[in-house]
């Protein structure tokens, strides 16, 4: 593949950048420099002339114990695996050593021929301050760590204070900080004893005393060590305080005695957790401390089912044993910031601080309620012990413990009546969606006025799938969001036998405003065989009564299921069938809806199919998630076709949103330009395959979309097995037609 950069339009973009931007080619373990920019040849004091001549030349004038992280620097370049960064030293044309910090991407490969982009930063000066500041902090260690206690002398006219060894006025290791009050670096102090510190010393200045803190100081290591200063002010003859004075013990063995004391008294004996009473009071502080309600906490309460069994059959020990494995994996899974407590006698009790998506409280709780898992045998049979959870969050839930345990519990509640072995976020349906909206408008928190939806389901529903698009956790939310609204009984996506749906079994089933048991893997199963054999009968959404179904086996599921009536739509993809949605009514009413709201149902159903079509493409090609994540929120109409197959992989919000006729895998000239054949002059047909950067551009008539559109198309990806074209689509009309 031919590189040609144009240097015409590289100069006008860069040249006025401070960094040093660089090309280079590499082949045959060759680095050849293609291109420099104006700022690399300033940074180093080269002409164009002196500077290209160093770049071909560059491993000669690097220092010989720092080409080992140049030359793996260059390996991990070529590996493709994003950008890469490296620090070495070289000596210029004067004999000076500079440090260049180099970050490297792979712009382009063909055969053996690599194009490495680059940014070149000279941190000479950045380098040689962290070696001063190292030097300093390795003597401040050296005397801080020395054996006998230190003398404390601040001086507060000439604003300096020197720490010295007790006894030697003549120290050589002393240190000596200027303008200590006007900069007041407190780096090097904990930061939960700075405000502490500030405060004693302010005192001191303010009037003669005398007054003692116990504080933590940061080794140059990066641990820190309690001291404890003994501090007095002394009144100058002018009448105000010039000097303090005083001592630093070195009090870390005692400390961290006192300190592994008081944890012992608070921690649960058995799980080595916080104990209740400690756990909900670290809760309810941080609660009282927490005022920025734009950050997402969370109330958990892990319950274990059928714990009481275990006792009663095994005995105390046994149980104890269980206690303490959960407790020592709860651990693990939680982050050091986190509150994670032993509750009542088989519960545990978990306050999440800070997650950034609903998602990731619904694969923690996910995981959790998998791991959780407990087979015992006894002589009469096996205790199965699992784990139910219920979780509220802060601040849509409540704002203070009481407020949140009290969902909490309701929550638990519901998954404990809906089988165990579950896990259930209070509302997590209209929570979810609010969050999104909230998001989307980019507004705070109104406590007042709560959790109201001021948009169309069909809105809401696309702003929960956009929240995270990779994960299954809005697929949920989106179906209980319909369950609600459309006040179904139960609701499910089902996979096909084979399950070539991108979801997990823990995710294939919800349920929502019925009770029913834990299902085995084994009626999962059957479910999804009956759906399959449905679909051969009903192709399309349709509401199929029980006294719809002609063969008598199809009866007896519904019967054995306690359906009704249901509401069917079988997702398809590429013409085979995948699998399908499901809403149950479980009670004598029949389902019935009008024209209108079938429509409605049509539209949610068909976004929703999408979104579990476009998860398997993401999951195919892995590298480009998140680059058709920014597609989906393009302002223009955008579509990526197997060229080789014509069929639709992808399609984004916009053409969801705007044409319902068109979905993942159909034939794209059939989808839009409506057509029985392929296009005579095919606009992917006009591109290189074998250049992954060929563009080409046409104006044409969108017949889906009922509109003149401008189209662009560019290669997605390129391989000879899965070539996948993008179609950027603009709308004209008003241009064209003008």
């Amino acid at each position: 593949m031919a590189f040609d950069i144009n240097v015409e339009e590289f100069n006008s973009m860069i040249n006025n950048v401070i960094a040093g931007i660089c090309f280079f080619e590499y082949e045959n373990n060759k680095l050849s420099p293609i291109y420099a920019n104006d700022g690399f040849f300033r940074m180093l004091g080269y002409s164009k002339t002196v500077g290209m001549n160093y770049l071909k030349a560059a491993e000669r004038s690097i220092i010989p114990e720092d080409i080992p992280i140049y030359e793996q620097g260059i390996r991990d370049v070529l590996k493709d695996d994003g950008s890469v960064e490296v620090e070495f030293r070289t000596v210029t044309g004067s004999g000076n050593i500079r440090w260049l910090q180099v970050r490297g991407n792979l712009y382009a490969r063909q055969g053996s021929k690599y194009i490495i982009v680059t940014v070149i930063q000279d941190i000479t000066e950045k380098k040689s301050i962290e070696e001063e500041l190292q030097l300093q902090a390795e003597r401040l260690h050296i005397l801080l760590e020395a054996e006998g206690e230190k003398i404390v002398d601040y001086n507060a006219k000439t604003d300096v204070v020197v720490i010295r060894d007790s006894g030697d006025h003549l120290a050589v290791g002393e240190i000596i900080m200027n303008s200590y009050r006007q900069q007041f670096d407190v780096s090097n102090i904990h930061e939960e004893d700075v405000e502490r510190y500030r405060d004693v010393f302010d005192g001191l200045l303010k009037s003669p005393k005398h007054d003692t803190i116990e504080i933590r100081t940061k080794r140059f290591d990066g641990d820190y060590t309690w001291y404890q200063l003994n501090l007095t002010s002394l009144l100058g003859a002018e009448g105000y305080v010039t000097r303090i004075v005083g001592r630093m013990i070195n009090i870390n063995n005692k400390k961290l005695q006192e300190i592994n004391l008081q944890l012992q008294a608070e921690k649960d004996a058995l799980t080595g957790l916080y104990s209740k009473e400690v756990a909900r009071q670290l809760i309810q502080n941080a609660l009282f401390e927490e005022s920025d309600e734009d950050v997402l906490n969370a109330l958990m309460i892990i319950d274990l089912d059928d714990f009481m069994k275990v006792i009663e059959l095994l005995g105390y020990s046994q149980g104890d044993k269980i206690l303490e494995e959960t407790g020592l994996y709860l651990s693990k899974v939680f982050k050091g910031s986190d509150i994670i407590g032993k509750d009542e006698d088989d519960r545990f009790i978990v306050y999440i601080r800070n997650f950034n998506k609903f998602s990731e409280l619904d694969q923690l709780c996910s995981d959790i309620v998998k791991n959780v898992d407990y087979k015992l045998f006894h002589e009469k049979g096996e205790i199965h012990v699992t784990c139910s959870i219920g979780v509220a969050v802060y601040p849509y839930h409540g704002t203070n413990f009481d407020e949140l345990m009290d969902k909490v519990n309701r929550a638990l509640t519901r998954a404990k009546a809906n089988g165990k072995c579950m896990y259930r976020i209070y509302d997590a349906a209209v929570t979810m969606a609010y969050h999104a909206m909230r998001k989307s408008e980019d507004t705070p928190y109104n406590p007042e006025k709560g959790m109201k939806l001021n948009r169309s389901t069909e809105e809401l529903i696309m702003l929960v799938l956009l929240e995270d698009k990779v994960l299954e956790a809005a697929l949920k939310a989106s179906i209980e969001l319909i369950t609600v609204r459309y006040k179904f009984h139960r609701a499910y996506i089902c996979g096909n036998e084979k399950g070539s749906l991108p979801l997990s079994n823990e995710v294939q089933f919800y349920v929502h405003g019925c009770e029913m048991g834990h299902e085995s893997e084994e009626h999962y199963a059957l479910r999804r065989v009956f759906f399959e054999v449905l679909y051969e009968s009903y192709k399309n959404c349709s509401i199929i009564h029980e006294y719809d179904l002609g063969a008598e086996e199809m009866r007896l599921f519904f019967q054995a299921e306690g359906i009704k009536s249901l509401l069917y739509y079988p997702i398809t993809s590429k013409g085979e069938y995948q699998g399908a949605i499901v809403f149950e009514n479980r009670e004598d009413v029949q389902l019935e809806f009008e024209n209108s709201v079938m429509e409605e149902l049509r539209s949610l159903f068909r976004i929703i199919e999408a979104h579990i079509l476009q998860i398997g493409l993401m999951d195919r090609l892995g590298d480009f998630a998140t680059q058709i994540e920014m597609l989906d929120n393009l302002d223009s109409f955008v579509y990526i076709i197997n060229t080789d197959t014509h069929e639709l992989s992808f399609i984004n919000k916009k053409i969801l949103m705007q044409s319902p006729d068109v979905k993942i895998g159909d034939i794209c000239y059939k989808a839009i330009q409506h057509r029985d054949t392929p296009c005579e002059q095919c606009i992917f047909s006009n591109m290189n395959k074998n250049d992954s950067h060929d563009r080409h551009t046409e104006e044409m008539f969108n017949y889906s979309l009922r509109c003149w559109c401008r189209c662009s198309a560019s290669w997605l990806e390129c391989k000879e097995e899965n070539t996948l074209g993008m179609l950027n689509c603009i709308d004209i009309s008003e241009y064209f037609i003008g």
